[in-house]
Order: structure tokens, then C-alpha cells, then sequence
């Protein structure tokens, strides 16, 4: 059925009375990759469904209207072995809710019925949620435990990973070759990132609330494509087609991937009370990615099953120590 042409006043009142489909909402707005910024998509209103005489500017710039839009959905009820959760992120937690960008992790266990608070954004940098801290006020309340998608826009070089990436050279063409084309400044700036992660995250935490834990993950070996807005364009810049070299291009950032989970690792270890890191590397199949960046809604499925099993392992976690606090070392029960 044709979308019927509305007012831009009428679609702003659609979103605040609930009343808005996703079928109207796929077609009163448009989305589009944004290039200059991994895990970032612009968003525009469509002009041939939505009137936006003399707001055309406003309508070049629709990402706060899209990011208010809230679809009705059955209520379901909460898992009996559960706990207060926030979500800050980018787009690994929260894609554009329209046709055809798929539901993420986040959108699946809320649909299982994990009570999840979700601030993430897509396009968010690490700064701009520590700078934000939408998610502290959750945590200073009854939430005890933040999930965290955060960093890979930053470990890209916000929308520059071409200067981090060396020129294209015919003698090093193989996949073992992938070392040579990683810059130092690639691992300089991921230093900084871990250094945000930990000082302006982590450290933060252990001291507000040091029984309250982040788990965060460091995404999965991604695919640059030919043309690709994220990955193989900027490869491209530097000679590296992903269309005559594709072993050597993922190999590079199967490269950059493990650097940034070996020291999400090291933090983990270093704060095991308080940050769990989630390996997610090898969890999405060659063919369950949407796009260069983001995987489709079998891979989203696939990640909120392991999501959810060290959610749950951090509750039972929390239970136990709950209870060894509450004995002596002689086994009686301690009431002070």
C-alpha cells in the first residue's frame, strides 16, 4: 500500500503519540552510510513522502528525529533470573530501527526479556559516551551491570584508517604480509583509545561502584568490500583492493582486530572484579555480514546468546560472593 505524503508536523506527531509503522517510517526517512565516520549512517527525511517546505534544512539532518522513534512492542515478561541493565554504544547496540538494517544483539535480548536500558548511538565515539556518561546515572541507581560497544570507530581512525595503512607494494602481497601495511600510528592511537577506556571507563567504575561490572566486547573480524564506505575505500586510497587482494585486505583487519581484543584482554585481567571482556572474534560467519561493519540479524542472534551467558555468569557470580560475605572464615553466620 502507497505511504500517503504527510506534513513534517504530522510525522513529528506520529513519533510522540507511538503511532508511527515501520513500514511508514521506512519510507519517511532515509538512511544512508556515512563515510566520514565508521559505524555512523546520515539521516535525512524523504521529501517525497514528507512535506518540508522551507525546513529542508532540518530535513538534510533527521538523526535525533530517527533516534526518538519508539515502535509499540508486546510486553513480555522479565526473566526470573535477571538484573538491571544499561547498554551504552554505537551501532553494534542500536542500528537505524528501519528497513533493511537488521536488529541488533541488544534489540534480541530485550525481546527475551533482559531488562535493558539502551543509550547507545549509533556513530558514537569512545569520548562522546565517557563525555556524556548517559549510562552512569543508571549506574549510581539499581543498574548493576553495563554493557559497552564502544572504540571501534575510534580504532579506525574516525573516518581516516587510511593514514594509518602503508601504500600498496607488489612484494608484499600475501596475508602474512598484513604487519607491514599497519602503521605505527595505528598502534599510537590505539594506546590513546585503551588509555580513554581505562582511565575515563574502568578506573571510574571500581571506584563509584566496585561491585558493579562492564562487559564489553571488541567486535568481530569484519570484510571490506570494494567501494565499501568504511573499509575498502579508504583501502582503495592506498592500493589495496579488496577486489583483487581480499585475503591481504582482511588480513589487516584480523590484525587490527586481535590488537584491540589482546588488550581489551589485558584490562580484564587487570580489573577482573569489574570489566569482563567478551571475545566475539570468529562468531560471525562470512556470509551473515549486512554490511562491512555490521552483521545481519543471524549474527545479532548468535551474539545476544553469548551476551546473555556471561550475563548470566556474572550474576551468579555476584550471588556467590554475596553469600561468602555473609559467612566467617569458621562458617558462622555473620550479622554485623
Amino acid at each position: 500500500m502507497a505511504t500517503k505524503r504527510i506534513a513534517l508536523y504530522q510525522l513529528v506527531e506520529k513519533i510522540q503519540n507511538l503511532k508511527l509503522t515501520q513500514e511508514e517510517a521506512s519510507a519517511y526517512f532515509v538512511v544512508e552510510p556515512n563515510a566520514s565516520r565508521p559505524f555512523d549512517f546520515n539521516v535525512y527525511i524523504n521529501p517525497e513522502h514528507v512535506d518540508t517546505t522551507n525546513l529542508e534544512l532540518l530535513a538534510r539532518d533527521a538523526d535525533l528525529l530517527l533516534s526518538g522513534v519508539t515502535f509499540p512492542k508486546k510486553r513480555l515478561p522479565a526473566k526470573k533470573v535477571t538484573r538491571r541493565i544499561v547498554a551504552e554504544g554505537d551501532s553494534w547496540f542500536r542500528l537505524p530501527h528501519i528497513f533493511p538494517y537488521p536488529k541488533t544483539c541488544v534489540d534480541f535480548l530485550q525481546a527475551s526479556g533482559y531488562q535493558i536500558a539502551n543509550v547507545g548511538h549509533w556513530g558514537d565515539t569512545l569520548d562522546q559516551m565517557l563525555l556524556a556518561g548517559e549510562f552512569w546515572p543508571y549506574i549510581d541507581g539499581e543498574a548493576d551491570l553495563l554493557l559497552f560497544s564502544g572504540g571501534g570507530n575510534d580504532i579506525l581512525g574516525n573516518g581516516q584508517l587510511a593514514t594509518f595503512l602503508n601504500l600498496f607494494d607488489v612484494d608484499h602481497t600475501k596475508p602474512s604480509d598484513a604487519s607491514y601495511y599497519v602503521r605505527q600510528e595505528f598502534y599510537d592511537n590505539l594506546r590513546s583509545v585503551v588509555s580513554s577506556l581505562e582511565n575515563g571507563l574502568i578506573v571510574p567504575m571500581t571506584t563509584r561502584h566496585a561491585n558493579k561490572k562492564i562487559i564489553m566486547h571488541g567486535y568481530d573480524y569484519a570484510i571490506p568490500r570494494s567501494g565499501g564506505p568504511w573499509l575498502g575505500s579508504a583501502m582503495q586510497y592506498n592500493g589495496l583492493d579488496p577486489t583483487f587482494h581480499a585475503p591481504l585486505c582482511r588480513a589487516i583487519v584480523r590484525l587490527m582486530i586481535d590488537a584491540y581484543n589482546t588488550r581489551l584482554g589485558a584490562l580484564a585481567a587487570k580489573y577482573n572484579d569489574t570489566f569482563l571482556h567478551l571475545d566475539l572474534r570468529g562468531t560471525i560467519g562470512a556470509t551473515e555480514w549486512f554490511d562491512e561493519l555490521h552483521g545481519k540479524e543471524a549474527a545479532a542472534k548468535k551474539i545476544a546468546r553469548k551476551l546473555a551467558k556471561m550475563i548470566d555468569a556474572a550474576k551468579a557470580t555476584a550471588q556467590q560472593k554475596a553469600i561468602s560475605r555473609l559467612y566467617a572464615v569458621d562458617g558462622s553466620l555473620v550479622t554485623a
